[in-house]
């Protein structure tokens, strides 16, 4: 099984790999693919650059044998659908997906584009997020009782993984870098030197 773990990564934070590296152990799986999206439709658009994004991933996925990039949607470039990333995704590997998603963007999956089709093409992993309760109305028929059940079916399953939270997120991040303050407690140090290095950030590039 595959894990495939999309976002805008803007930037990478300790809870994106802490949530990898609990998913990669729990679900056992022989990969996490990290796809930075290129032009995310549900969110604000990136603060810095695809390439800054890619190469502050890649940094820290660098000491890791099971976590890759997936360039697929920055390579395509325009608006980012998961339903599409995925079935290009299916075409190309041969295995189970696991799409790894935090609780508050399953929450809004009506919203994204072929719900259905996404369930088809992939199971659901869904990580907590502090704060934020799984909606277990959505797809009610399709929920998970444990891990076992994924290896079973090739796609359709909605899993709840239960995950040690995290309080980073990006938005605060940004906030902090941007008012000048360290960040060091939710970035990692190659990460850290990399939007250093590269002025990403500031206030004046808000």
């Amino acid at each position: 099984m595959i894990g495939i773990f999309g976002g805008t990564f803007d930037p990478i934070h300790k809870g994106h790999i802490q949530l990898a590296e609990q998913a990669l152990a729990k679900l056992e799986l022989d990969e996490v693919q990290f796809m930075p999206c290129a032009n995310p439709v549900h969110r604000q658009q990136p603060h810095v650059e695809a390439i800054h994004r890619l190469k502050m991933i890649e940094l820290v996925l660098a000491r890791y044998s099971a976590m890759r990039t997936n360039t697929l949607e920055i390579d395509r470039g325009g608006p980012s659908y998961m339903v599409d990333s995925l079935g290009q995704i299916a075409s190309q590997q041969k295995a189970i997906l696991c799409l790894l998603v935090g609780v508050d963007s399953f929450n809004q999956l009506a919203g994204w584009k072929s719900p259905e089709e996404v369930l088809d093409k992939a199971h659901l992993v869904v990580c907590g997020r502090p704060g934020q309760a799984l909606d277990r109305r959505i797809f009610p028929d399709h929920h998970a009782g444990s891990i076992n059940e994924l290896e079973k079916q090739t796609s359709g399953l909605i899993l709840s993984l239960d995950i040690d939270e995290c309080s980073c997120s990006s938005t605060e991040v940004r906030k902090l870098l941007a008012e000048g303050h360290p960040a060091d407690n939710c970035l990692r140090p190659e990460v850290m030197d990399y939007i250093k290095q590269h002025h990403l950030y500031e206030k004046n590039c808000e």
